[in-house]
């Protein structure tokens, strides 16, 4: 928890986001949180290992023996997710249970049987201890004690989430459905193209994060390349069109330019009216990204309709609507769009360092001019994020100067503030629960 003394709150005035949330106060938050190795600490213990967190896909393993794994600093271990004969999704430690090698070493296969390459103990899909050489040396060796460690897994959505308590206090299915149950059935599975990023970010994990949960920055970090395809205000700000805070996580609703290809996603879905409306002034100011929608028009295997969508995609119903940023604690951001989602991981590596997973899924292009649509679509979201990244590590730098104690918010940068709150809220509580157990 945070040591820094906050100034009093000034009350947010009504009809604010802020205002709409008055238990997360208006005033400051401290620095601390994102410079401190222990405070850190704290965060692997009390949510790292005790909190749902996505690791992949179940396109990722669709055949029985398909696996891939995850190292998880934030965890300390790495684990083996793997589909089982009877098309289950398992999650294991990657330790021996015998002189504790790790079991796999290869990110992803597919196997009909883990074996230890230091002594040859064999385990099957469900980490079941299988196979023993020279077991008659052992002396009473129950087999049934020495499995791989399991770990709780389930799936969401279709994506794949673990937890490091092997009994969860809380189900996948209550921890998502308070603030994402209504936008289940977003056709996720139909999503099956698309492009991703890997990079190591020399920034705290909740400085990353932040980033991508306000769209205050967006008008000046993003001059080159998408502030022009917002839906901005006179003094060129970007307002969001609502924001929900709920018990974990959090979520943002933006609106766009529709006489934009970035601002305007309907346009490549619905073509028509919407696609005339992107490429009215998109032809002159971006003629490359007109280009592209133009190719792209028609091209996707399958349509999404607006009112086909989940009543939670858009729940304002604007028709200037171009994303969902949803947040779903600690470390996942998911936006939602017609025509394709991105899905980003910031999982801790240490106080000041951040893996950054980021994956976009598209439907399939069965065009030459869809695939030409993608690859432009890879370029300018690969220029947003080298745009963000370009301020990540040295905000973090700064900050670690010590020379600024708190920092301010406004009102649009609510799901900043939500997160703090969070964060402070479970290490409060694990606190508490470890001083009672002690």
């Amino acid at each position: 928890m945070s040591t820094i003394q906050l100034s009093s709150d000034v009350p947010a005035p009504a009809g604010t986001l802020t205002g709409r949330y008055p238990e997360l106060g208006s005033g400051p938050i401290p620095v601390e949180p994102y410079i401190s190795p222990e405070y850190f600490e704290q965060e692997k213990e009390h949510i790292f290992k005790k909190t749902w967190l996505q690791v992949g896909r179940v396109e990722e393993i669709p055949k029985a023996g398909d696996y891939f794994v995850k190292d998880l600093a934030a965890c300390d271990t790495s684990i083996i997710v793997v589909r089982n004969r009877q098309g289950e999704i398992r999650a294991m430690h990657n330790v021996c249970a015998h002189r504790m090698n790790e079991i796999v070493y290869d990110k992803c296969g597919n196997t009909r049987k883990f074996f230890c390459k230091f002594h040859g103990w064999a385990y099957d899909l469900d980490g079941k201890l299988t196979g023993v050489p020279d077991e008659k040396c052992f002396f009473g060796l129950d087999r049934e004690q020495f499995g791989l460690s399991r770990v709780a897994c389930d799936v969401w959505e279709g994506f794949i989430f673990v937890n490091m308590d092997p009994n969860p206090a809380i189900s996948l299915a209550d921890y998502m459905k308070p603030m994402f149950g209504d936008v289940e059935g977003y056709p996720f599975e139909k999503m099956t193209s698309g492009f991703g990023w890997q990079t190591v970010v020399n920034c705290n994990w909740k400085l990353a994060l932040d980033a991508f949960q306000e769209a205050y920055h967006v008008a000046y970090v993003h001059g080159n390349s998408i502030a022009d395809a917002i839906d901005k205000t006179d003094n060129e700000s970007m307002p969001p069109l609502d924001a929900l805070c709920g018990e974990f996580h959090r979520r943002l609703s933006l609106a766009g330019n529709q006489k934009s290809v970035y601002g305007n996603p309907k346009a490549l879905t619905e073509g028509g009216a919407a696609a005339q409306n992107a490429l009215s002034d998109a032809g002159q100011k971006r003629p490359i990204a007109a280009a592209a929608l133009r190719a792209g028009i028609g091209s996707a295997k399958y349509a999404f309709p607006m009112d086909a969508l989940p009543s939670g995609v858009n729940w304002t119903k604007s028709p200037n609507w171009l994303f969902d940023m949803n947040i779903m604690f600690p470390d996942f951001y998911v936006s939602l769009r017609p025509n394709y989602c991105q899905a980003y991981n910031f999982r801790p590596i240490s106080h000041n360092q951040t893996l950054v997973d980021a994956r976009v899924f598209y439907p399939e292009m069965t065009t030459p001019g869809g695939r030409f649509f993608l690859e432009y679509m890879k370029v300018a979201l690969r220029d947003v994020l080298l745009e963000d990244f370009s301020t990540l590590e040295r905000t973090q730098r700064a900050a670690e100067t010590g020379a600024k104690k708190v920092m301010v918010l406004q009102d649009n940068e609510l799901l900043v503030r939500h997160a703090y709150h969070v964060v402070e809220r479970i290490l409060a509580e694990g606190a508490a629960s470890a001083a009672t157990s002690a």
